[in-house]
């Protein structure tokens, strides 16, 4: 307390240093200098060991019993790393020579061990304490001592110990597979880290006093781990906990890897065969980066029991969405992507958080796209929608023909023209889910098909069928079962037809439109039912009907306003 009081004045609040009282305060000397603690002395290096009792004194620290050591340097200025062992929660506290408090670190109930970093001057000594949690720890203890590795070389669970004498340090890192990358920095406060390579430039962030940390997801190669001094501090978002106490500028650098297939991770890098547990916790979403080196099938699914999951993939001319494609609430995407690098977001439908699993499946293609030219009746291409604009065909008709042309995708909403031969018509949805169908009879000629998107952009497939026209045009009057008519409707008209049963039976009534919405109404001998949209019919519709003998009435109209050809299938 002579000594300016600065083993007093420099502690924090918390310290209770009464307990000094009775202790050998200035009573014990070294030959070149009075210390204010007496305690046993250890050179840099030596391990430590020692026991706390009933009979240790209280404090210096805690306000718990504890037990007390000189470490001094020697000639060379060394760096150790000290590990507390001991069979109770314990902690470790410093100070200097002249009794100023340097920190102090207590073990985890994780089991985490608290650790001392020293890196004391040479002829300089530093009080190392070691106190109990509590009034009942009691028991023997060591402080086991590592020296600082002096290779430049950092490796995946080895802690590298040093300190910066010139203001910077650089450490190198190999990687060779992609991997989840873990970098924690613990000493003194004010340092900076930055991770380098090809294509990254990270900068670490504090976390806590004297802690920095640093995420990222790694391809496999050659990467730079950079420390120096902090102009100004990258503060994290989130805190961390320190179990670490650092004297004479010391630093501990520890990599932490793990493969990237496996594990909980809201980003990084996405290869065949993962199977990854993300979270959504904020109000943006989280996207993973998918490289591929050639053309592949690609299949994405996304669950989870927490929300309802929204899939999207970006990139390279690509854009396409998906909700509920993995049944239920669940997303998938099956697609053919192109070499290139792509974006996968991970959302959420009405801004529900919580837990999910992404799964990623992939496969060489071994296909061909065909996003034009000639296409022929009873023929089917694969083609691949990208950008802005559509992709065209041609199609020819060498006589009179009942044509359907049918545009799938599971990537995006598809759209269909045909054009040609005083013919414009065009379809969004009346191949049910989504996808796009054409029927109509055509006169022999040339025409276009072009094929669009109504949103987003991928793989599709496009079918032709062409049949000689065996069925009859006719805007009303009589059919039959089994019969097939086509009708031209008016805008705010209808097609009226009489059906006539000989004898009871089930009949099937389809009626649809590239050109319009259909209605469909039947009435007679007590029946009277109607459909607008079949499930399967996209925009057409559909009744399926038992019919006692006798004459019915079908008439089809338009849902808003339209005119166009109509498709009328009688079956049974």
């Amino acid at each position: 307390m002579d000594r300016q009081g600065t083993w007093n004045t420099h502690a924090p609040s918390g310290l209770l240093l009464a307990g000094l009282v009775g202790f050998s305060l200035l009573a014990g000397c070294t030959e070149e200098n009075e210390r204010f603690v007496s305690a046993p002395e250890v050179s840099a290096g030596v391990g430590i060991e020692g026991e706390l009792t009933s009979s240790s004194p209280v404090n210096l620290n805690n306000g718990a019993r504890y037990s007390a050591h000189w470490l001094c340097g020697g000639a060379d200025a060394e760096s150790y790393r000290y590990t507390l062992d001991a069979p109770f929660a314990g902690s470790l506290a410093a100070f200097d020579d002249k009794g100023l408090w340097l920190g102090a670190a207590e073990s985890g109930d994780d089991g985490q061990p608290a650790i001392l970093l020293s890196a004391s001057e040479a002829q300089r000594c530093t009080l190392v304490v070691v106190n109990g949690r509590d009034g009942g720890a009691f028991g023997p203890y060591s402080l086991e001592a590592e020296p600082a590795d002096d290779g430049d070389a950092l490796v995946a669970g080895q802690p590298m110990i040093g300190r910066l004498d010139d203001g910077e340090a650089e450490y190198s890192l190999h990687l060779e597979a992609p991997a989840y990358l873990n970098l924690a920095l613990s000493g003194r406060d004010g340092m900076d880290m930055r991770l380098t390579g090809e294509d990254v430039s990270q900068r670490a962030e504090s976390c806590a006093p004297g802690e920095l940390r640093l995420d990222a997801y790694l391809e496999a190669g050659d990467y730079r781990v950079q420390l120096g001094r902090a102009a100004k501090p990258n503060v994290a978002a989130t805190s961390c906990t320190s179990h670490l106490l650092s004297t004479g500028g010391a630093y501990q650098l520890l990599a932490e890897q793990r493969d990237l297939s496996d594990g909980r991770r809201n980003g990084g890098p996405l290869r065949d065969g993962d199977n990854i547990i993300g979270s959504l916790e904020g109000e943006a979403q989280n996207a993973y980066l998918l490289h591929l080196d050639e053309p592949s099938e690609v299949a994405l699914t996304l669950r989870s029991t927490a929300f309802d999951t929204l899939l999207r993939v970006t990139g390279d001319g690509a854009d396409i969405n998906d909700d509920d494609g993995g049944g239920g609430t669940d997303s998938r995407i099956e697609t053919v992507l192109m070499a290139g690098d792509y974006r996968v977001e991970v959302g959420s439908y009405g801004g529900n958080r919580g837990d999910y699993r992404l799964e990623v499946r992939r496969g060489a293609f071994d296909g061909e796209f065909r996003n034009d030219g000639a296409i022929a009746g009873g023929e089917e291409v694969r083609g691949q929608l990208t950008g802005v604009g559509g992709n065209r065909y041609r199609f020819s008709v060498e006589e009179t023909a009942e044509v359907s042309l049918a545009l799938d995708s599971l990537d995006f909403d598809p759209m269909l023209q045909l054009r040609g031969n005083g013919v414009d018509l065009s379809d969004d949805d009346s191949g049910g889910d989504r996808n796009a169908l054409i029927n109509t009879v055509l006169e022999p000629g040339d025409y276009t098909l072009d094929v669009q998107s109504y949103s987003g952009s991928g793989i599709y497939t496009l079918r032709a069928e062409q049949s000689a026209f065996t069925g009859r045009m006719s805007d009303g009057g009589r059919v039959s079962p089994g019969e097939t008519l086509y009708g031209q409707l008016t805008s705010g008209g209808q097609l009226a037809y009489q059906l006539v049963v000989e004898e009871s039976r089930d009949v099937v009534l389809e009626s649809t439109s590239s050109a319009l919405d259909t209605v469909m109404r039947l009435t007679g001998n007590g029946v009277d039912v109607q459909n607008d949209d079949a499930p399967d019919l996209g925009l057409g519709s559909r009744i399926t009907q038992h019919l006692l003998p006798g004459t019915y009435d079908i008439e089809v109209s338009a849902f808003g306003s339209g005119s166009g050809m109509v498709r009328l299938s009688v079956g049974e």
